[in-house]
């Protein structure tokens, strides 16, 4: 059963290779990508749009992956941890305190 996963996996790699370099000879026509004041060099059309979905896939692996997630929890952690440690200051300058003073 693996073999036969294997031969899949080998001839769908080998399927979009030869998928994208048909289209790469398609559409080889220069065009220049402008957004606002910027402006890229002219690269054939094939070249955008396969970045693109590159740069999507990428964009999308490290966004399913939690990269993201995580830090957002590493930095709820840390201030948790601050606050934490300010109550516990604040505790022990409760405890030290006389009734009279309060």
């Amino acid at each position: 059963m693996r073999k036969i996963a294997q031969l899949l996996s080998g001839f769908f790699l080998i399927l979009v290779f030869v998928a994208s370099i048909t289209f790469s000879f398609f559409n080889s026509t220069p065009i220049v990508i402008t957004f606002g004041n910027w402006a890229f060099p002219a690269q054939p059309v094939s070249v955008w749009i396969i970045g693109a979905f590159v740069a999507g896939g990428l964009i999308g692996l490290s966004l399913g992956m939690g990269f993201l997630r995580t830090m957002k929890s590493k930095s709820e952690i840390r201030r948790l941890t601050r606050q934490l440690a300010d109550a516990k200051q604040e505790v022990s300058q409760l405890r030290t305190m006389s009734l009279k003073d309060l």
